[in-house]
């Protein structure tokens, strides 16, 4: 018996499995709160430590980005052989306390070092939590524990924009990186206390095989077509989310908005997008159990909704069309969950972590890595011609390239999705 008709039973029963989830969800959350802080914080670190759009871009871009992915693959590599919560626990408490040094940086060197620290500890949690969901959930219910799982990023969002509006008036942005940081080392004890660890290929009948060596890993799994233009499709559209962190900017410059103003906004729309991931998410699954091609054909579809209001967003010319547009886009069906769930379903159990790892790996290392210094670039070449404004023609000319880029690899992926995962099968 295949993953395909494994049973409907939890290891642990479905109460602790969904308190499991929920902890997942918590650590996640705090990862996104800890990017979210950051990005609503740009412009004051900017003006306290005297940074260029450039230096602000590298900062929370490249300097997290590169370290970042060169701590993933090795991270992923122990989380596929030792217990996988213990080292989530470990990541995000490291990751807490670096962003508690981020809080004492005296110019861009220790600004960008502390940075890096977080971007270590953060690598870790990723790979870890997903190779565990799919080991908690069956294949059949496991695009929606991966929607549940992916609302990490709104509810981060929603909590790392309130607090860093609210707090950088004031506290300034070195308290509201302060208080972020502390939850995080006390949620850290949370997990290690709690969080078991679930057999491995639970759900796969037969004797699972020994951890594959990274050559064997990464020969099988980038030989799918579906998982290379996943890789591909995702890696763009968080290239565009990179970008996508100079908003704040945005709004303030072009809009005039107030940072709590901004934190607001940004929050609520936060918390509206996870109508939008489980919607996604439900959908996928709906349609997947008739033919699995759909998990990559409904992100093209998805994607050309958040193009046309994205085009809207950075040429509107007044602060309702703004707000209404930002409020309007998180009821969209995220692509999120279905890409998580698209790369656990395409993994032999086995390969799992390191699977999750490679996405985050390259998505981060090119995406976040490259998406905000490039908005800041084009920023600053595009000043002396557009003035406080070229912050709005970067972001779209961005957004444009991007997501019709990754449209294109998401339906490229569509076409073998449903062989592909027959190999995966094969090979189990």
């Amino acid at each position: 018996m295949s993953e395909a008709t494994s049973p409907h039973t939890f290891e642990f029963g479905k109460r602790y499995t969904h308190y499991a989830l929920a902890v997942l969800l918590g650590v996640g959350a705090f990862n996104i709160i800890d990017r979210t802080v950051i990005n609503l914080l740009l412009v004051p670190i900017g003006q306290d430590l005297q940074l260029s759009d450039s230096q602000l871009g590298l900062f929370a871009g490249t300097a997290f980005g590169i370290f970042y992915a060169l701590a993933q693959i090795p991270i992923a590599r122990i989380a596929d052989r030792r217990p996988r919560g213990r080292i989530i626990s470990m990541a995000l408490a490291f990751w807490s306390a670096m962003t508690l040094m981020q809080s004492s940086a005296t110019g861009f060197l220790t600004l960008a070092l502390a940075r890096a620290g977080v971007a270590i500890g953060e690598a870790g949690s990723g790979p870890a939590s997903m190779s565990m969901l799919a080991d908690l959930f069956p294949p059949e219910r496991r695009t929606r524990a991966f929607a549940i799982l992916a609302a990490q990023a709104p509810v981060g969002v929603a909590i790392g924009a309130l607090v860093a509006g609210w707090t950088r008036e004031l506290i300034g942005w070195r308290g509201a990186l302060t208080l972020v940081g502390i939850p995080g080392l006390i949620f850290a004890l949370v997990v290690w206390r709690t969080l078991r660890e679930p057999t491995r290929g639970y759900f796969q009948t037969g004797p699972v095989e020994p951890p594959a060596t990274m050559r064997e890993t990464l020969r099988f799994l980038l030989g799918l077509p579906a998982f290379r233009h996943t890789l591909i499709g995702y890696t763009i559209a968080v290239t565009v989310a990179g970008a996508q962190s100079f908003d704040p900017v945005y709004l303030e410059r072009v809009f005039g908005f107030a940072p709590s103003e901004i934190g607001s906004l940004i929050g609520a729309a936060g918390l509206l997008s996870i109508v939008g991931y489980y919607f996604g998410g439900w959908l996928c699954d709906r349609l997947s159990v008739r033919d699995a091609s759909w998990a990559l054909r409904l992100p093209v579809i998805f994607l050309v909704f958040h193009l046309a209001v994205a085009i809207a967003y950075y040429q509107a010319t007044n602060r309702a069309t703004v707000i209404t547009l930002a409020l309007t886009a998180p009821f969209l069906p995220g692509i999120l969950p279905i890409v998580l769930a698209t790369i656990q379903n395409l993994s032999p159990a086995t390969m799992r972590a390191r699977a999750a790892a490679l996405l985050l790996t390259t998505s981060t290392l090119v995406g976040i890595g490259v998406g905000a210094p490039i908005a800041g670039a084009l920023s600053d070449a595009l000043a002396p011609t557009y003035g406080h404004e070229s912050i709005r023609y970067a972001l779209l000319s961005i957004v444009v390239v991007g997501l019709l880029w990754a449209m294109l690899h998401y339906w490229l992926g569509s076409r073998t999705l449903t062989r592909d995962i027959e190999a995966k099968h094969a090979r189990e």
